[in-house]
């Protein structure tokens, strides 16, 4: 497995998939694209977590990026192809929670995603994709208060 410059996947498109975005979504074609470029873009530091960290990514809430990963794994071909030119690998799996048994992510990893997505991409893409311009500060400081108060619990016991 291996990175991509970003530049490489700030300019893959995939035509297929943005048109099928646009007649299942009713999105026009700018809107496609944004939406293609970010999921590659989650794509580039979900990859680049598992990469550093041997951490893996979880979606959540991010359900317009999901819905672009569906309509891009469809066409097996194109999908295979981005996989194994930008990451080296045979395939990118998609292994989605069932959602009758899934609990919410929880805020360390909200934020650990969160960090690493504004590290890579800026506040701009966060707005964008994290619930439509939640505040992220306020979520990220929560989740490192969270952490610190239970490391103090665990040094007073």
């Amino acid at each position: 497995m291996r990175l991509p410059e970003k530049s490489v996947i700030d300019s893959w498109e995939n035509t297929p998939t943005i048109y099928r975005l646009m007649h299942e979504n009713r999105w026009s074609r700018q809107i496609a694209k944004q939406w293609f470029t970010d999921f590659m873009r989650w794509l580039y530091t979900s990859h680049r977590s598992e990469l550093e960290n041997g951490k893996y990514f979880m979606m959540d809430n991010l359900h317009y990026l999901d819905d672009v990963w569906h309509a891009y794994i469809l066409s097996t071909r194109d999908y295979f192809k981005m996989s194994r030119e930008l990451f080296d690998v045979e395939y990118i799996h998609h292994n989605p929670e069932n959602p009758f048994l899934a609990s919410p992510m929880p805020d360390d990893v909200t934020a650990y995603q969160m960090n690493m997505l504004l590290e890579d991409w800026g506040e701009e893409y966060i707005d964008r994709v994290w619930n439509y311009g939640a505040d992220m500060y306020d979520i990220v400081a929560a989740a490192e208060t969270a952490k610190s108060e239970a490391k103090n619990n665990e040094a007073n016991v």
